[in-house]
């Protein structure tokens, strides 16, 4: 996709390199990506990152990534899309103001045109103008900060143990697409911890902790229950190196809202889930701890 525009203005499909350098400009803007997550955000769907360059420098970057149907394997990016999701959406400084950002928008929009679900994660301030570009607040969500210690419980186990087929079915309960080539990537990425917890010999929750540039973050986390999200919650935790940890809930679920309070965790930010077309149908109650405000 080429775009050109006045002023020197083109927007394009982002390199894989130019992922890394999107996410160095969100950890400036204050929002602690993960320092792997661009190997397993390709890997959901490479075609769904665009930047703006102007004069030949990159302007503007934004993330239009594509989910498969549940229930049908293979790439994201194939005709079988049934929700998209648009983040990573930032104006370098200096540039903001000038329409750039917009025009960048639109074609992210329009790369999405016949997937029926778009989904975003909105800063609150930000709520109102996403409202009149065609998407309503389904909820919002919150980032909880704690710390990292504690120990372990002795019920979980490494997601390694689990088949990656019922790992892959249980998220599909939880996430409202199918992300089999996302997931398989996440759960293996550098300093990543993933751990499960299994009753009556089926999986009941799974959680993964990353590695951030401050600290650490927990996401996804779904669960069956309160007591397995609070189990894995306690094993991610003792998990991670020392410093602050950060679990974003959402307030659809209030046991989750419940857990983050009950771990001593206080709120630090808050976004507004949104969609474009019909909110998807997923499994609210399982869902803990939301995977990241840039993906879904």
């Amino acid at each position: 996709m080429n775009h050109s525009g006045s002023e020197g203005y083109v927007i394009r499909r982002m390199a894989r390199a130019e992922l890394d350098a999107a996410l160095k400009s969100a950890a400036a803007e204050g929002w602690n990506p993960g320092l792997s997550d661009a190997e397993a955000f390709w890997a959901a769907d490479g075609d769904g990152f665009f930047v703006g360059e102007l004069d030949g420098r990159v302007a503007a970057s934004i993330s239009a990534v594509r989910y498969a149907a549940k229930g049908l394997s293979g790439q994201a990016g194939q005709a079988s899309a049934a929700f998209g999701f648009i983040g990573l959406y930032i104006v370098r400084q200096g540039l903001r103001g000038r329409g750039l950002g917009k025009r960048l928008w639109d074609a992210a929009q329009a790369s999405l045109d016949e997937v029926p679900t778009i989904g975003l994660d909105a800063v609150l301030a930000q709520v109102d103008t996403y409202r009149k570009a065609g998407f309503a607040l389904a909820r919002i969500s919150r980032r909880y900060e704690g710390t990292a210690g504690g120990e372990a419980p002795p019920d979980l186990h490494p997601l390694a143990h689990t088949p990656l087929a019922e790992v892959l079915a249980y998220d599909a309960c939880c996430f409202p697409a199918r992300r089999e080539a996302f997931l398989r990537t996440w759960l293996g990425l550098p300093g990543h911890v993933a751990l499960g917890r299994s009753k009556g010999g089926r999986l009941a929750g799974f959680g993964v902790l990353r590695p951030c540039g401050v600290g650490s973050k927990i996401g996804p986390l779904f669960a069956d229950d309160a007591e397995t999200a609070q189990s894995l919650l306690r094993g991610l935790c003792a998990s991670a190196e020392p410093g602050p940890v950060y679990f974003d809930t959402p307030e659809s679920n209030p046991a989750a809202v419940r857990l983050a309070e009950a771990h001593g965790m206080r709120v630090v930010f808050q976004t507004g889930r949104m969609y474009r077309g019909p909110a998807p149908e997923y499994d609210l109650d399982r869902e803990f701890g939301v995977t990241s405000f840039e993906l879904g």
